[in-house]
C-alpha cells in the first residue's frame, strides 16, 4: 500500500458515519409526521351497512325484543284459536236451532192433519125389528144348513152365517160397508129383520128348515 501524501488530510470518523446518521434522522422525521397525521385526522365514519351486534330500542336489548315477538305470536295464536272455537260453537248452536225448528214444524203439521182428518164413523147399526129369530129353532137350523153354525165370511154366492147376498143384506137394513166384515150380532140383527119382514122363504125354500 503506498504511503499517504503528506499534504493530504486524514479523514475523520464523523465523515465515515455521516450517511447512516442522516438516514436515521430522515426515518424519525417520517415516523413523526405519520403519527401527527393520524392524530389530527378525524375518526372514520361507520359504514351505512354495518349492523351493531346489540341494538337498544326503547331500553330493550335484542334478547328482550325476541321475547316480546314470541309473546306477540303466542297471543295472536290464542286469539285465532279462540275465534275458531267461537265460530264452531255458533255453527253448532245454529244447527241445533234449525233442527228444533224442523221438528216443531213437523209436529205442528202432524197435529193439523190429525185435526182436519175425519175420524172413521162407527158402523151404522141396523134397525131392530124387535124379534129374536136368530135364537129360535129356525135360526139355528138355517145357520147349520148354510155354514155349519159359523159366522165367518167365505166365498160363494153369499156370506156370513146366513149366506147373505148383497141385495138381501141391504134390503133388510145391512150397510154395504159392513158386508163381508160384520160380526155375529150384526148378522143376527139383519136375519131378525128379514124374518120379521116375511123373508123366511129366502132360506126355508132351500135349507129344509
Amino acid at each position: 500500500m503506498p504511503a499517504a501524501p503528506r499534504h493530504s488530510k486524514p479523514k475523520t470518523p464523523a465523515i465515515r458515519f455521516g450517511a447512516p446518521v442522516l438516514a436515521a434522522a430522515s426515518l424519525a422525521g417520517v415516523a413523526a409526521a405519520f403519527v401527527l397525521f393520524h392524530s389530527e385526522s378525524p375518526a372514520p365514519k361507520p359504514s351505512h351497512y354495518a349492523v351493531p351486534v346489540t341494538t337498544a330500542v326503547a331500553g330493550l336489548t335484542t334478547d328482550s325484543l325476541t321475547t316480546d315477538v314470541v309473546r306477540r305470536q303466542v297471543a295472536a295464536q290464542m286469539v285465532r284459536e279462540s275465534a275458531s272455537a267461537t265460530r264452531h260453537r255458533y255453527l253448532a248452536t245454529l244447527a241445533a236451532t234449525r233442527l228444533a225448528q224442523q221438528k216443531a214444524a213437523a209436529q205442528q203439521q202432524a197435529a193439523q192433519q190429525a185435526t182436519t182428518q175425519p175420524s172413521p164413523s162407527p158402523a151404522a147399526q141396523p134397525a131392530s125389528s124387535g124379534g129374536n129369530a136368530a135364537s129360535s129353532a129356525l135360526g139355528v137350523c138355517i145357520r147349520k144348513a148354510e155354514e155349519g153354525g159359523s159366522y165367518a165370511w167365505g166365498p160363494g154366492n153369499g156370506g156370513g152365517a146366513y149366506q147373505f147376498v148383497l141385495g138381501t143384506w141391504e134390503t133388510y137394513g145391512g150397510a154395504a160397508s159392513e158386508y163381508g166384515v160384520a160380526g155375529a150380532a150384526y148378522q143376527d140383527q139383519i136375519f131378525d129383520n128379514a124374518i120379521a119382514a116375511g123373508g123366511a122363504s129366502n132360506w126355508t125354500d132351500y135349507d129344509g128348515c
